[in-house]
């Protein structure tokens, strides 16, 4: 974190789901609280109680010092993947009123007061419009804040290399999914979402942190075993090989570009 020297950081990273924190951003967060900064974690739509206990217990071994949830349910990813029942719920993510959604970041924003803020990538990182949203409502509540003049908070988008992004929306039309339709009602196109701009970026070595990650991963062993073949087979890969693909961490700034400095880290 030195675009302020040495000085210890209050980070604040929030994620739509309860294991988000762990599989996309577990090496990072673990990378910080063993740095000494403190960490704290915002969960969007944690699931059910299983899944909120499995959260606070994988942020315990990442070093995470606190957990907040709000209780927003989790939208599908595909139209076709939500029944008619989950569409009733009122407070899906993706399909929630963005000043809802604003409004409930703000006060966990307002009480910790955090000098960084990290979420997830405008485009859903692998596509999945409840990160899309997380990440929207989180840009708009810290523009807001520094507009104000009330705080030099940072902000930094989770990154992923372009190319894998690009070959998993690939993979998904292959597979007969048509990706300008996407999440609980099919309003998420992640061919817009891709246009983002991907400068900015900072890479930061997170390879000493795979075996904290792997150890909270286990937790979220019901939630991996649904996923994916591709993400089933990088969770089972041993270390030496998992640090291929999630050796760095990548973040891009996009609020506190006058402190950037692309080779020093936060």
């Amino acid at each position: 974190m030195s675009s302020k020297g040495d000085q210890k950081q209050k980070i604040l990273a929030v994620f739509a789901h309860a294991d988000d924190e762990t599989l996309l951003a577990g090496t990072l967060l673990s990378k910080l609280a063993s740095e000494g900064h403190e960490v704290r974690v915002l969960c969007l739509a944690p699931g059910d109680e299983d899944r909120t206990a499995r959260l606070h217990a994988a942020c315990k071994e990442l070093g995470v010092s606190g957990v907040e949830t709000l209780r927003y349910f989790e939208g599908a990813m595909w139209p076709d993947e939500s029944d008619g029942a989950e569409s009733e719920i009122p407070l899906k993510l993706s399909t929630a009123p963005i000043a809802d959604l604003v409004a409930g970041i703000s006060g966990r924003v307002a009480e910790f007061g955090p000098d960084v803020v990290i979420t997830h990538s405008s485009y859903g990182d692998y596509g999945h419009a409840d990160h899309a949203a997380t990440s929207n409502a989180v840009q708009l509540v810290v523009q807001k804040i520094v507009v104000a003049g009330n705080s030099a908070v940072r902000l930094y988008l989770l990154e992923w290399p372009r190319w894998v992004v690009r070959l998993n929306a690939r993979l998904m039309k292959i597979g007969g999914r048509d990706i300008r339709r996407m999440g609980e009602d099919g309003r998420f196109n992640l061919l817009t979402a891709l246009r983002a701009p991907d400068d900015n970026q900072v890479a930061i070595s997170v390879v000493k942190q795979l075996a904290a990650r792997r150890k909270a991963s286990r937790l979220y062993a019901p939630e991996i075993a649904r996923g994916p073949l591709p993400m089933r087979m990088l969770e089972r890969a041993p270390l030496w090989l998992q640090r291929f693909f999630l050796g760095n961490a990548r973040l891009r700034l996009v609020v506190g570009l006058d402190e950037f400095d692309g080779s020093s880290g936060l």
